[in-house]
């Protein structure tokens, strides 16, 4: 009998998807950047008078309602917004719409591994240029190899900071093909760069309702461009991929703008009570625009993070990464769950258990 590996595609053999799972639902997950100060109250305020009854029905096929809400908050038309299952999904349908096999896929390093992954799946070369020693970014070494595909994350994950607006401008303006900026931080830096995405001929600017809104569960995200760009990205994408609770409170979410803004407060806040404690067991921590520290860590990475996940903390481990050995990726979250990380790794640290 023929086995499924034989089945496989084999240009999936090389492919490596990376691991986000973690099955303990008790451990504290200071390691995915998701929202910890709590699920935005859209979700019940929908709740309270959505009619369920309704779910045997599809949802619009192209989410068109949050589309209009999307295009309304910054002054587009709703032709010029696409609607993903997160923006996971935007991610891959402009590889999948934009990539022909052997065609080249273009990002700094190290940056968001999803968007290597999803260019790999579609059958792209990969040209990775790494970042300076600072974190910053050469743009030349991005346009030099007329990419089909670009990738640049705005502020960088996991590096933490943003990239200099004149040189992601350079990318956008400058490249051959098309170049995705990714903003799912915006929120937390008070940047923007959509106007210089919406100006360049082929780019495209994304987002998410995973961090600063709070519903990485409802898995919303979108993008926004000029209609020629996403007039060819729904051509690809399969229908009905939000579903029609997930919109209603996507737009509800919208509209409370404040509570988005005591978010990105109380990020701040807890970042500056946390940063001190941690340079004072050893860690050196570096500037940040995100919801997210990248700290150095004082002992070798793995071994660390490990010992952390027995005690039931998760947090990133980025020695991986080209640049960052021995790095760690901490999500900022409530004065308790930062005082429990720091309770645990004080003994780890100051033990030498790490």
């Amino acid at each position: 009998m023929t086995s499924i590996g034989e089945l496989r595609r084999r240009t999936l053999e090389a492919l490596t998807r990376p691991s986000y799972s973690i099955s303990n639902k008790d451990m504290l997950l200071l390691n995915d950047n998701a929202n910890l100060f709590g699920v935005n109250p859209a979700v019940e305020e929908v709740a309270r008078s959505y009619d369920f009854a309704r779910l045997w029905a599809y949802p619009s096929e192209n989410s068109d309602a949050l589309r209009e809400r999307i295009a309304s908050e910054f002054g587009l038309s709703a032709d010029e917004v696409i609607v993903g299952n997160g923006s996971d999904e935007i991610l891959d349908i402009a590889s999948k719409c934009f990539i022909n096999p052997g065609d080249v896929f273009c990002s700094p390093t190290p940056t968001f591994s999803m968007y290597k992954f999803y260019a790999r799946l579609h059958l792209a070369r990969i040209s990775e240029k790494m970042l300076r020693e600072d974190f910053s970014l050469d743009p030349a070494q991005l346009i030099e190899d007329r990419s089909k595909l670009t990738a640049l994350c705005q502020p960088n994950n996991p590096t933490a900071v943003l990239f200099d607006a004149q040189a992601v401008k350079k990318v956008l303006d400058e490249s051959y093909g098309i170049v995705m900026l990714d903003e799912a931080y915006a929120e937390f830096c008070g940047s923007s760069m959509m106007n210089e995405v919406m100006a360049a001929e082929h780019a495209i600017d994304v987002r998410t309702f995973s961090k600063a809104y709070g519903l990485a569960g409802l898995r919303i995200g979108y993008a926004v461009s000029r209609k020629e760009v996403i007039d060819e990205l729904r051509s690809v994408r399969t229908p009905f991929g939000l579903n029609s609770f997930a919109e209603s409170v996507a737009i509800r979410a919208m509209d409370n703008q404040a509570w988005v803004r005591d978010v990105v407060s109380e990020v701040k806040s807890e970042m500056t009570y946390v940063r001190p404690k941690l340079e004072a067991l050893g860690f050196e921590v570096y500037p940040s625009d995100c919801n997210f520290l990248l700290c150095k860590a004082p002992s070798p990475s793995p071994a660390l993070v490990s010992a952390l996940r027995a005690e039931g903390v998760a947090i990133r481990d980025c020695n991986s990464y080209p640049l960052l050995e021995n790095h760690v990726r901490i999500t900022m979250a409530p004065r308790p769950m930062l005082d429990a990380l720091l309770e645990k790794l004080e003994r780890l640290v100051r033990g030498g258990s790490g």
